[in-house]
């Protein structure tokens, strides 16, 4: 049902990052001070996508993420045919530099935030521990439009679960996937995304966390929701 183009799918993805130096926070992106000495580790949604696209790459699937290549392959093909031929664009469309769209995406993802602040670091740590939470949506009408396939979904699944892996220039950080939860239903159903993403439950502690261990993460059995039978929820991890 995860792999259905023709449906909604909203997601929750909940991944963790581990020895974080406030020294060295490019894996990371920018941390954002919400209040005055209270930090939240942020990471964006371009970091996010051209992970994947990295992680695409590497399995051999067609990726074009560069530009003047990407501006040049428009103009002599369109957006139908780069839908076709590269992945990345078929999933998360195209948007020029200078803000307009040019293919919409079917795939979309928010910022991801880390559940408690983490900077700065106290007693005398010099490295964090975050559990970041970020959410998604696809799309089934852009997604119809670009071509998506059942197996498109499914590479997309496989992706968010293996992408968030240390780079090996930036050890000792470790990340990890430790958590993902798709909600299904027909697109005829208007079902606010909000509803859905707060039955996964990620209560901050309101401290320094030191592992996943420490927070309690609470959701509905996978299977049709008792509370609104029309979507599916699957845990994929």
């Amino acid at each position: 049902m995860t792999c259905n183009p023709d449906l909604h799918h909203k997601f929750v993805l909940l991944f963790e990052i581990k020895n974080a130096s406030p020294l060295d926070l490019s894996f990371l992106s920018s941390p954002h001070q919400l209040a005055q000495d209270v930090r939240y580790g942020l990471v964006f949604d371009e970091a996010i996508r051209e992970a994947l696209n990295l992680y695409f790459e590497k399995e051999s699937l067609p990726v074009l993420r560069k530009w003047p290549a990407i501006e040049q392959a428009y103009a002599a093909k369109g957006a139908k045919a780069l839908c076709a031929g590269f992945y990345n664009l078929r999933m998360f469309g195209l948007v020029h530099p200078a803000g307009h769209t040019l293919i919409p995406g079917p795939v979309r993802f928010s910022l991801a935030r880390s559940v408690d602040p983490i900077f700065p670091l106290t007693s005398g740590r010099n490295a964090a521990y975050g559990l970041y939470r970020m959410h998604g949506y696809y799309t089934p009408t852009a997604g119809k439009q670009n071509g998506v396939s059942a197996s498109d979904l499914e590479l997309l699944w496989k992706g968010l679960s293996r992408v968030f892996t240390p780079d090996t220039s930036s050890w000792p950080i470790e990340a990890s996937m430790r958590g993902l939860w798709v909600f299904t239903h027909q697109a005829k159903e208007p079902i606010p995304s909000r509803e859905l993403f707060n039955l996964v439950q990620t209560p901050a502690l309101k401290c320094q966390a030191q592992k996943f261990e420490d927070y309690s993460i609470q959701a509905p059995p996978p299977g049709r929701l008792e509370a609104m039978p029309s979507v599916f929820l699957t845990q994929l991890a």
